[in-house]
């Protein structure tokens, strides 16, 4: 019997994957890179600037089997439970970035 085991790596691709659903479906320019040597991760950018952008990763929380999304610098944004959440967290962070 053959047996599989998801990496951690495979878990949060899984999680960029969702909230990358839910920013694509509000209108956000998202690519997802899981290169072998570090964590997948997203880039979230203004579809008509994208300069304005930020990197997201999915990470595991210090205590308990919970996932949450951050920044690429580790500043936690939202769980991973809340796709939807992060995603408005994301909009706000970026549409104030534009608006300045």
């Amino acid at each position: 019997m053959a047996t599989r085991m998801i990496t951690d790596a495979e878990t949060a691709l899984g999680h960029l994957e969702r909230l990358t659903d839910a920013l694509r479906s509000a209108g956000w320019a998202v690519e997802v890179a899981a290169p072998d040597d570090r964590r997948p991760s997203a880039l979230v950018a203004d579809p008509h600037m994208r300069r304005i952008n930020e990197n997201v990763i999915a990470a595991p929380e210090r205590s308990g089997d919970g996932w949450s999304y951050c920044y690429g610098w580790g500043e936690r944004i939202a769980p991973c439970t809340d796709p939807s959440g992060a995603a408005a967290a994301l909009a706000r962070v970026l549409t104030a970035r534009r608006d300045n």
